[in-house]
């Protein structure tokens, strides 16, 4: 991808997470915090551990891992959700925390200077995913961990085009979302070897999750992407198993909210 196409996917970023910065900020380190202590476990992190969270965002994995770990370092895109993450570590007592400014495709560390490099949920707004993992790679030592949380959709090409039209139209940030294989493959390309690995269905309400996007009903966006997650229904072709919701406390004539799920993966890896 050219420089200039790069630069305008981090604006898209940093636009989408300053617009979005209470709402997300919210929904990522409250209820996303029982993903953090998960990933945490399967990376092995202890006491003695120096971590990297690329692509903090407020803070979802940092937070927990400085309870268990020595140091953690944040690096975001975004200036808001740093302000967001420095606040809560302070209002919560957290010493052993940094958050700096930076792009997880190029980490401001010297290869071999970490023990563990860790993110969440943002590899499907990377325009080289790849990269990041390896950059991931490149910063831990021999036998550091790599811990990464996100979507995963249909290896059918089909399907997967159908889930990633969805999330394109519910935030215009969003590059890709990868199936397994595909992470199987950027863990392999980064000369590292998988540790441990889970997939999880995240319950999901389809308004609430469009409102951490900076959505409400009559929105334009969210019209687009009801209609795209309404036409796979019946089939689940896009793998988001909705479903309607009782139509109890909508006004008369309201469509009802849509139950969905959320399909993740928690992998952990080693570098040999």
């Amino acid at each position: 991808m050219s420089t200039k196409s790069d630069q305008q996917q981090k604006e898209l970023i940093r636009d989408r997470f300053t617009r979005t910065v209470d709402v997300f900020g919210d929904y990522a380190v409250s209820y996303r915090a029982q993903f953090a202590d998960t990933l945490a476990k399967l990376v092995l992190a202890g006491p003695g551990d120096r971590v990297v969270d690329l692509a903090c965002g407020p803070g979802t994995l940092a937070l927990q891992f400085a309870r268990q770990v020595r140091w953690v370092c944040g690096v975001d895109l975004t200036p808001a959700m740093l302000h967001r993450a420095r606040g809560t570590a302070q209002a919560d007592g957290l010493d052993n925390l940094a958050f700096t400014l930076g792009d997880a495709q190029a980490l401001p560390f010297a290869d071999g200077s970490l023990d563990i490099s860790v993110t969440s949920y943002s590899l499907h707004h990377m325009p080289d995913p790849s990269r990041v993992v390896g950059e991931m790679a490149r910063v831990v030592k021999r036998g550091g961990r790599v811990g990464i949380i996100d979507i995963v959709v249909p290896e059918d090409p089909a399907r997967a085009e159908a889930a990633n039209r969805i999330e394109i139209a519910r935030d215009v940030s969003h590059t890709r979302s990868l199936g397994r294989k595909d992470f199987d493959d950027m863990i392999a390309d980064a000369g590292l070897r998988i540790l441990a690995s889970e997939v999880h269905e995240i319950p999901r309400m389809f308004d609430h999750w469009m409102q951490v996007a900076g959505w409400s009903r009559g929105d334009p966006a969210y019209i687009e992407t009801r209609e795209l997650m309404e036409a796979t229904m019946a089939d689940d072709f896009a793998g988001f198993h909705p479903r309607f919701a009782p139509a109890s406390g909508k006004s008369p004539g309201e469509p009802p909210d849509i139950h969905m799920v959320n399909t993740a993966l928690f992998l952990a890896a080693e570098k040999p």
